[in-house]
């Protein structure tokens, strides 16, 4: 479900990640190339650009999905897997510290009622298996207004079921529908809300 990276620079993995294979697995051949910038699935906005200190990661900015969506993220994460198919486009960053972020393009009409987006994403949400814990919470960030879900999904392991735990977020812009997942092995994530905080935040949805 998940899979990561050789850890980066600027604060180093926690055990649990560096014992887990889940994040730390080799990429797939879909980002082949893609880990620097000016390649095909992510583009520099420095505009969202921000120096960290000494306790908190770089930022850069970035631009994704066919330059749809801006967002400023640690300078230590890297690309998993991208693709840039039109309606399909998504991009799924790995971050040394075991979260698992990604952006995915839906088909929905930016004109859609959300009620119908809404609908939509929960009955796709649901035929894979996923368990809602709690559902539609209105959520606002920099450009785009989203409505943020807490997900369970249970896969196969050989010891036993694995549970990951997801923060989704619906976000509309003026001319797109996107989903943002977030995925940890702890339902808990206020050991990363500082880091993920201006992720989320500065996403422009265009």
């Amino acid at each position: 479900m998940l899979a990561g990276l050789a850890v980066g620079c600027g604060g180093g993995a926690p055990e649990i990640a560096s014992q887990n294979k889940t994040f730390y697995d080799f990429p797939s051949a879909g980002a082949a190339g893609a880990q620097e910038f000016g390649g095909e699935y992510e583009q520099k906005y420095p505009r969202l650009d921000l120096v960290g200190l000494p306790s908190q990661p770089e930022y850069v900015g970035v631009t994704v999905l066919r330059g749809g969506v801006h967002l400023s993220r640690p300078k230590d994460w890297r690309i998993r897997e991208a693709s840039n198919e039109p309606g399909r486009a998504f991009i799924q960053y790995i971050s040394p510290r075991a979260i698992s972020f990604a952006i995915y393009e839906r088909s929905d009409s930016p004109t859609d009622l959300w009620r119908n987006v809404m609908s939509r994403y929960e009955r796709d949400a649901a035929s894979v298996g996923a368990k809602l814990t709690g559902r539609g919470v209105p959520y606002a960030t920099w450009i785009g207004q989203g409505r943020a879900y807490s997900i369970e999904r249970s896969a196969d392991s050989s010891k036993r079921p694995f549970v990951g735990y997801s923060r989704e977020i619906l976000l509309r812009g003026d001319s797109r529908v996107v989903l943002v997942q977030i995925v940890r092995q702890r339902a808990e994530l206020s050991d990363v809300d500082q880091e993920l905080l201006r992720v989320v935040s500065t996403l422009e949805v265009l």
